[in-house]
């Protein structure tokens, strides 16, 4: 009973080589993997190169696929995330396309879903960032 108990406050930390740079000035991971349930630290719309698009609507897809990269390093999809929280500069402007593009990526059961509209983010460029929680069963043994 211990063994199982000690396994499920086992935390795993999940780094996409997307997250590595960040991963390695802060010891923030992308994700944090406690039994089957999946943590998502909040992610931004960059671009491979590290900017971010002028556009709000570039910045949420953007978002949107690097959160669909910490899902896959984990072994997950979009379809185990049972809760967002997205927080973002301006929320009324970026309303239609934060559902538009949502829909690009989700789809029934929809998650939970909190969207904060918000002064700035951590750093000036970005408009929107999100974090999730995925429910991701362990692999059968």
């Amino acid at each position: 009973m211990a063994e199982d108990a000690s396994k499920s406050m086992r935390r795993d930390v999940i780094v996409p080589s997307i997250w590595a740079d960040f991963y390695d000035a802060t010891s923030i991971p992308a994700a944090v993997r406690t039994g089957d349930t999946l943590r998502l630290t909040g992610h931004t719309g960059e671009d491979a190169d590290g900017s971010y698009p002028a556009g709000a609507e570039d910045q949420i897809r953007g978002t949107f696929r690097n959160i669909a990269v910490t899902l896959a390093a984990a072994g997950a999809g979009w379809s185990n995330v049972v809760e967002i929280n997205s927080y973002h500069v301006g929320y009324r402007q970026q309303a239609e396309a934060v559902m538009a593009v949502a829909a690009e990526f989700l789809e029934p059961p929809y998650p939970a879903w909190t969207a904060v509209g918000i002064t700035e983010l951590f750093l000036p460029e970005a408009l929107v960032e999100i974090n999730c929680v995925a429910i991701v069963p362990a692999p059968s043994q």
